[in-house]
C-alpha cells in the first residue's frame, strides 16, 4: 500500500471516527420530558414527567403538565393560560399535595410565553388533600406508585 493510499485510509477512518462522535448523544445532554396521562376531568387533562419522579426524603416530588380546556385567567390583568409545569411534593402517606413552583403558559403542551410564575420553599409549602378519582389524587396515586424506594 502507498503512503497516499495509506494516508486517504487513515483520513476516511476519522472522518468517519469524527462524525459518529460529533452525532452521539453525550452526558450533557438533559433527559427528555415524557409525559404519561394520568388524569382527565371536565376542565383539564394532568399529565406526568415520568423522567421527573423523584425521592426527596420522605416525600416524592413530581414534575406535572396540565392542559386546561378553557383559557384560564392570569395575575397579570388582561393574560390567560392554557398549560402550566408544575413540581409538585407528594406526602403518599397522608394522601397530600403540594405545589412546589409552576409555571402558566399561553397555549396548550406548555407553549408560548409564560405568563406568571410562582414558587414557595420547601418549608412554607402548602399542602392539600389529593382524594382519590380527583386529578391531584391520580397524580398522587402514580407518583407515589412509580417513586424509587428511598435510598435507591
Amino acid at each position: 500500500m502507498s503512503k497516499r493510499t495509506a494516508l486517504a485510509a487513515v483520513t476516511a477512518a476519522m472522518t468517519t471516527l469524527i462524525t459518529a462522535c460529533a452525532t452521539a448523544p453525550t452526558s450533557s445532554v438533559p433527559v427528555t420530558e415524557a409525559w404519561y396521562k394520568v388524569a382527565v376531568s371536565g376542565s383539564e387533562e394532568a399529565f406526568v414527567d415520568t423522567n421527573s419522579i423523584r425521592a426527596a426524603g420522605g416525600l416524592v416530588q413530581v414534575q406535572v403538565k396540565e392542559n386546561y380546556l378553557a383559557p384560564r385567567p392570569a395575575a397579570k390583568e388582561g393574560k390567560t393560560f392554557r398549560s402550566a409545569r408544575t413540581d409538585y411534593r407528594l406526602d403518599c402517606a397522608r394522601r397530600k399535595v403540594a405545589m412546589r413552583q409552576t409555571e402558566a403558559f399561553e397555549g396548550t403542551d406548555l407553549q408560548g410565553n409564560v405568563v406568571q410564575k410562582a414558587s414557595r420553599s420547601e418549608k412554607n409549602l402548602i399542602w392539600v388533600d389529593a382524594p382519590r378519582a380527583s386529578v391531584f389524587g391520580e397524580v398522587l396515586d402514580y407518583g407515589c406508585k412509580n417513586a424509587p424506594a428511598p435510598g435507591g
